[in-house]
């Protein structure tokens, strides 16, 4: 049998990590396969082709996309420009929707086969996307139960495979060995600031999640908040803050080491504030309370007020198919009711437990491990039966 050959494409840290996992899980099934795209380091040190770093560029919102239109269109015409030259058997998109339906839709359209890898989020908006979907993709991998009914009643073929997170959030080590290590006391209150793995998250969400630890300081003043660093993400973003509020509350810029588990870390923390996106259900399998904040440039944010159909922003609340966790949207993002919210959660052990096990709850429907190990043997048994007809 010859060796597939699968173009990847992933843009952002998310589904840098996630098709990281996916890249080890096909090389491990199919050991001579082939693979390369566009993706992120992860991707390129699991052991793809990195063609063009896509995720470390990622943005958020229909004005930011804007502003940076030239490089993604030099980017789809990279991709473009792969699928011709290298003509693989497959292609492998990875969630980021607005880039990866455009090149389904190219692909397709060329004569490749397309098996998409983490649905885009068509029950939150867009759901006219599906018909588009069912014309250009040959299957869809699902991370949600929920969604495998929405596909299969459009008559697209459809696996549910688990949600990746499951296999990647496995620390070993308990928080008070965690603790030691970091110096952080067994009894301190630990408050963890995680304001997302985009340049313009740090911009928007980090002032206010430190205005509102100052809130939160007021009540308690032992408090230390600890916030969390991407590793690709410059330290210069973070230290004129660093600097403008380390005499006001106890403060920790944070990036795990190489041989950390930055989950562990996490799962250390007895609060935290968490921009939406994937780090919220990250932190609702930890099982660590915590609030949502969410803010976009101001357009962007009413263009998508009217495009959204889902009560909820959070994917843990999504998820758990009720509000467990607190949202502050754009103009809620006060830091006086951002510390109200929070001070239950860090001082109050009945209110602690109410969230964690509603979270437990929620988590359970995704699936135990081996998200990647399912949808890596999906993705070869396409590869192996496509015809190579671009």
């Amino acid at each position: 049998m010859r060796s597939p050959k699968i173009m990847l494409i992933a843009g952002e840290a998310s589904g840098d990590l996630h098709g990281a996992s996916l890249v080890r899980e096909i090389l491990r099934q199919a050991p001579g396969a082939r693979l390369f795209g566009l993706g992120g380091p992860r991707m390129r040190a699991a052991g793809m082709r990195l063609d063009l770093d896509l995720a470390s560029r990622s943005v958020i919102g229909f004005f930011e996309v804007l502003k940076h239109l030239g490089f993604f269109r030099k980017a789809f015409r990279l991709a473009q420009d792969l699928l011709l030259s290298e003509k693989p058997d497959l292609v492998v998109p990875i969630d980021y929707p607005g880039f990866n339906l455009r090149f389904s839709a190219f692909a397709a359209g060329k004569g490749a086969r397309v098996c998409y890898y983490i649905s885009p989020q068509v029950w939150a908006w867009k759901a006219g996307r599906v018909r588009t979907m069912k014309r250009c993709l040959a299957r869809i991998l699902v991370t949600f139960p929920f969604e495998e009914p929405i596909y299969r009643g459009a008559g697209l073929p459809c696996s549910f495979v688990g949600h990746p997170l499951m296999d990647s959030i496995r620390p070993r080590r308990g928080t008070a060995g965690v603790r030691r290590a970091r110096g952080w006391g067994a009894r301190e209150r630990l408050v963890g600031l995680l304001p997302g793995s985009r340049e313009q998250e740090i911009l928007y969400l980090l002032p206010v999640m430190l205005d509102s630890a100052v809130e939160l300081s007021r009540r308690a003043p032992d408090a230390r908040f600890v916030v969390l660093k991407a590793p690709h993400l410059k330290a210069e973003l973070f230290e004129p803050l660093a600097r403008r509020y380390s005499g006001k509350i106890r403060l920790e810029i944070l990036q795990a080491g190489p041989e950390e588990d930055p989950y562990e870390l996490r799962r250390c923390f007895d609060a935290a504030m968490v921009a939406s996106g994937t780090a919220t259900l990250e932190t609702a399998i930890l099982g660590t309370p915590f609030v949502i904040l969410y803010r976009v440039n101001p357009l962007s944010y009413q263009i998508g007020k009217r495009l959204i159909r889902l009560p909820y922003i959070g994917l843990a609340n999504v998820v758990a198919g009720r509000k467990v966790v607190e949202e502050f949207i754009q103009h809620e993002l006060k830091p006086e009711k951002i510390a109200e919210a929070l001070w239950p959660l860090l001082s109050d052990p009945a209110a602690r437990r109410e969230q964690t096990r509603a979270l437990k709850k929620a988590v359970r429907g995704l699936g135990g491990p081996g998200a990647a190990r399912r949808a890596a043997r999906e993705i070869l048994n396409l590869s192996i039966s496509s015809k190579e007809i671009i």
